[in-house]
Order: structure tokens, then C-alpha cells, then sequence
């Protein structure tokens, strides 16, 4: 059992992820891929996935247990923007780096090779990391991309429903079968292993869905200084259908790009940041959300010179529906 316990500050500071993060979702694929996991949903993709796995990427498999297929934290940050999480690896101090893998691989004895090379710092075997996981987020991730972003939206926009409706505590205590309050403020959360309890301390906790980690929560330091709590998403991956195909309920109703555009605005977003995520123009990304704000889906905040847009509860319960 973890054990959190919040101070009236922590719960001040409960935040949802903004968005998914791509070595976080690369690196738990791997997992799977490395020892599988209990959910049949995932058995044939990541069977798919094994057998497409390219070379560079094939390779990260030796940083992972094979017991429980988890690898060591600095590989895996929980930023939405490739190029920036990339750098954040690449630029991780490599006495903290060898120290994460020590503890990695303390149970197991001796570290493979490629660990080893990476804990005594040597510069060709960080030049091969950086390699590795360009490939993993440039060639392995970009087809179940927009599936990602589409159950990751889905997700936040039913937990925001259940906190409306419910409360916080209830929200928190349905992240996860199992998951109950203790003595008001302790949050109980399953865990494998031996009993522990966190102390907030006024960090707070920043809650991030993961469509392909279907265990017990995962929890790690946050770069804002919160922890970071990784627990499973409601639909895993493969039961998401394509945004693209143009065969979801909501898609249907709303069309393929206003849909993505809802789904984006789970969290708010600005005219310019919709318009970068699908590709679109700021013309046409703000003719999507004045069409969704007429139809009271979409509620739209003037921030300085930016418009900032966000769905209103019918358009998350729409979301959740879908």
C-alpha cells in the first residue's frame, strides 16, 4: 500500500498533467514490451509493437528489469514537448544518472553493458541513448500519437466530471480499484511490495493517465517539484479507436478536426497552441472554437493578448460519453 499524505496546501495543488509525454508513453511500452503485463487488451499490441520495435530502439530494452520491465527515472520525464524531454535526458548530471542505475539494478546483481557504459559516463554510449530515444518518439510513437492524445483528453475530461460532481476526494480515491482515504487527509493506493507513506509537504501532486501502464500507480519527482503520480488511463490504447478514421461518435457528430480541437481543450489551450498541435492555422483553429463556443461546448478566456480556451462541462461530458 503507498501511502500519501496531503497537508491543506497539497490539496490545493492537485493538477492534471497538461498532456501526455512521449518518453514517458515510449518508456512504458518498452516495459511492456520487456515483461509484458497482466492486461489482455494490450497482449496483441504489444506483440506488434515487439516484432516492429526498430534497432536503435531495441536497445533500451537492456536498461529495463526483466522482472517488472521499469528502468531507471531520468530516462522517462514527464514533458509534453519532444525536443525539450530529449534534452532533458541528454543533459541529466551523469553522477545522478549512475546513481538511478545503481538502484536499478541493485537487486539484480551485476548491471549489462550498456547500463554499465552509461553509469561510468562514457560519451559514446550517451550519444547511442540519444539516438535510441529519437527513434523511439520520431518512428515507434507517431502512429498511436493522436490515439494517445485522444484517451489521455478522455480521461482528464471524466476525471474533471467526477470532481465537479464528487469532490476531490472522490476523484482521488477512483483513480484505481483499491484506492481509498485514511484519517481524512491520506490517500491509500494500491502498490506491489512492502507498505510506504509519502508526505506531501506542500509539493502537491500532478496526476498523469497513462494509456499503455496498467498496474498499480507509479510515482516520481516532478521537474516542478510535485509528485508525480502515473496511474492507468480508463481505456487502454488499443480498445482507443483512430481520431483520424473518422469512426468515433464524436468525430461523427463534430467532425474529425473540431473533435481533436475538444479534445485538446480537456486543458486549456490557446489559439496558437490548438493551431501547433493539429497543424492547422490560427485562423482556422479559432473559426473551429468559435464554432464549438456557439454551440456551448467551448468556453473562451481573454489572458493579456492571448485567447484561452477550454470545454465547459457539456463539452467534457461530451468527451467522456464518446
Amino acid at each position: 500500500m503507498l501511502r500519501l499524505r496531503f497537508t491543506p496546501d497539497d490539496l490545493l495543488r492537485v493538477r492534471f498533467a497538461p498532456a501526455p509525454s512521449p518518453l514517458l508513453e515510449g518508456m512504458l511500452a518498452l516495459t511492456l514490451v520487456r515483461a509484458g503485463g497482466p492486461d489482455p487488451a494490450l497482449l496483441r499490441w504489444r506483440r506488434r509493437i515487439d516484432v516492429d520495435l526498430p534497432s536503435p530502439v531495441r536497445g533500451l530494452l537492456e536498461l529495463l528489469r526483466p522482472d517488472d520491465g521499469l528502468g531507471p527515472l531520468f530516462l522517462d520525464p514527464p514533458i509534453a514537448d519532444a525536443d525539450d524531454a530529449l534534452a532533458h535526458v541528454l543533459t541529466t548530471p551523469r553522477a545522478e544518472a549512475a546513481e538511478e542505475l545503481r538502484f536499478v539494478w541493485r537487486e539484480i546483481g551485476r548491471m549489462p553493458p550498456r547500463a554499465s557504459a552509461l553509469a561510468a559516463g562514457e560519451a559514446r554510449a550517451w550519444r547511442e541513448l540519444g539516438v535510441s530515444l529519437d527513434t523511439l518518439v520520431r518512428r515507434v510513437l507517431p502512429p498511436w500519437w493522436p490515439r494517445i492524445q485522444a484517451g489521455f483528453a478522455a480521461d482528464v475530461a471524466w476525471r474533471g466530471q467526477v470532481l465537479i460532481t464528487q469532490g476531490l476526494q472522490a476523484m482521488l480515491a477512483g483513480l484505481v480499484p483499491g484506492a481509498d482515504w485514511d484519517s481524512g487527509a491520506v490517500l491509500r493506493l494500491p502498490r506491489a511490495g512492502d507498505a510506504v507513506e509519502l508526505s506531501l509537504t506542500g509539493r502537491g501532486l500532478t496526476l498523469a493517465p497513462s494509456l499503455l501502464w496498467r498496474g498499480t500507480p507509479l510515482r516520481a519527482p516532478h521537474p516542478d517539484g510535485s509528485l508525480l503520480l502515473v496511474y492507468p488511463a480508463l481505456t487502454p490504447l488499443p480498445l482507443i479507436p483512430a481520431p483520424e478514421a473518422g469512426g468515433t461518435p464524436l468525430a461523427a457528430l463534430l467532425g474529425p478536426t473540431r473533435a481533436q480541437v475538444l479534445q485538446l481543450l480537456a486543458r486549456p489551450q490557446t489559439t496558437g497552441g490548438l493551431a501547433r498541435h493539429l497543424g492547422i492555422s490560427a485562423a482556422t483553429a479559432s473559426d473551429h472554437a468559435k464554432t464549438l463556443r456557439a454551440a456551448g461546448l467551448v468556453a473562451t478566456a481573454r489572458d493579456g493578448r492571448y485567447a484561452r480556451h477550454t470545454c465547459t462541462t457539456l463539452g467534457a461530458r461530451l468527451l467522456a460519453g464518446s
